[in-house]
């Protein structure tokens, strides 16, 4: 009996060996030393994406300091530029390179690495385009009522939801009155066969765009923004809820509001930036979405660095985005002598920028939202 009892010990299987991730149970602070050796196009387009707590990582304590947006010909290229800026020591780094896309359409959105894309060679065509495994994919044809998507007779973004995992396309459009109308695009779609645009209710308060649209502000690639040309309200939406709303517009007893103000998302917030006066600006930021509750930050003074030696007076200059630390906004100047500007909030220094800009190219923001895993396959 003892024998066998050996024996029957002596045959029993290796017992399996569990994989330990070692990588996962590093400090932050070694893991972040490790990001920091890697590009920052790397690091950007590639490694953020492989985790929630990479993503989180490098987007909030390597990525924090940058600004992204393209730049484009307003009637749309096939070649577009990718600009990154960067703080730098004391100062800002900027990044120029150029981006080739597969379709020579004009960029209406962008969302973590996603373009939505008007094709110019399909009338109402609109086209996802993964700016890192360069695949792309034709959504189905929406309302033809706004014409196109060229005019200004609809608003396209492109924005995610987390709760589901899902990405959304919003288009609102005239036809007669302003209707809106969602697509759902699913992590594991092989192609938009099966995919169709649902009717939602649009918004009941339009201002003074009631007949003309635009594309929204979008902030945390969650909350979209139209302004509508009215000194009380923006119309909103929360496209997790899928809900319009309007936005009271902040209030001042010295400065009433008017319709001199440009919207434009500073370290996930909306902010608002009201020209009180030729050469003033006040700084507000939405702080509670659902009371409409602004903060007056301060106040900022251009006409000094901006002004026209072509034109006489004063050019107003139109924020274009923030560095995530919202010490920096980007302004550019429009006209013949268009160009780019950063204004420093903490040293209260307005600088051009070193980056030759076309009157004829607009620019297209990125709005970065933690997402899980969503691929376009061919």
């Amino acid at each position: 009996m003892k024998r066998k009892r050996k024996g029957s010990v002596g045959k029993q299987a290796p017992s399996k060996r569990t994989k330990v991730d070692f990588f996962t149970s590093l400090h932050d602070d070694i893991v972040l030393d490790i990001f920091q050796k890697l590009p920052a196009d790397i690091l950007r387009y590639k490694t953020r994406f492989v985790c929630k707590r990479w993503f989180s990582l490098i987007t909030d304590r390597v990525l924090r300091d940058h600004a992204s947006f393209l730049l484009e010909n307003t009637g749309g290229s096939s070649a577009v530029r990718l600009m990154d800026i960067s703080e730098h020591k004391q100062g800002l780094a900027l990044k120029d390179q150029p981006l080739e896309l597969q379709y020579t359409g004009r960029t209406k959105s962008w969302c973590n690495e996603f373009l939505l894309i008007t094709d110019l060679n399909k009338q109402g065509t609109l086209y996802v385009y993964n700016i890192i495994s360069k695949k792309g994919l034709f959504l189905p044809p929406c309302s033809t009522s706004c014409g196109g998507h060229y005019g200004c007779k609809c608003g396209v973004g492109l924005s995610y939801d987390k709760f589901k995992g899902v990405y959304k396309v919003v288009h609102v459009f005239w036809g007669p009155q302003i209707q809106c109308e969602l697509l759902i695009l699913k992590g594991d779609i092989a192609s938009c066969s099966s995919l169709a645009w649902k009717k939602i209710a649009g918004p009941y308060y339009t201002g003074q765009r009631r007949y003309y649209w635009d594309d929204p502000v979008s902030v945390q690639g969650r909350y979209f923004h139209w302004d509508v040309h009215c000194n009380k309200y923006l119309v909103s939406m929360d496209t997790v809820k899928e809900r319009f709303r309007q936005t009271r517009l902040p209030v001042s007893d010295v400065f009433p509001m008017n319709k001199r103000y440009f919207l434009v998302e500073m370290g996930g917030f909306l902010s608002l930036l009201h020209n009180v006066t030729f050469d003033k600006i006040n700084i507000w930021m939405l702080k509670d979405y659902q009371r409409s509750k602004w903060e007056n930050m301060q106040s900022i003074s251009t006409s000094s660095y901006l002004c026209s030696s072509i034109y006489p007076g004063f050019v107003l200059p139109f924020p274009v985005t923030c560095v995530r630390s919202k010490r920096y906004i980007i302004f550019r100047k429009p006209g013949p002598e268009s160009g780019l500007y950063s204004y420093d909030l903490k040293d209260k220094v307005m600088r051009r920028l070193d980056v030759d800009i076309k009157p004829g190219e607009r620019c297209v923001v990125r709005t970065i939202v933690a997402a899980g895993s969503f691929e376009i396959k061919a």
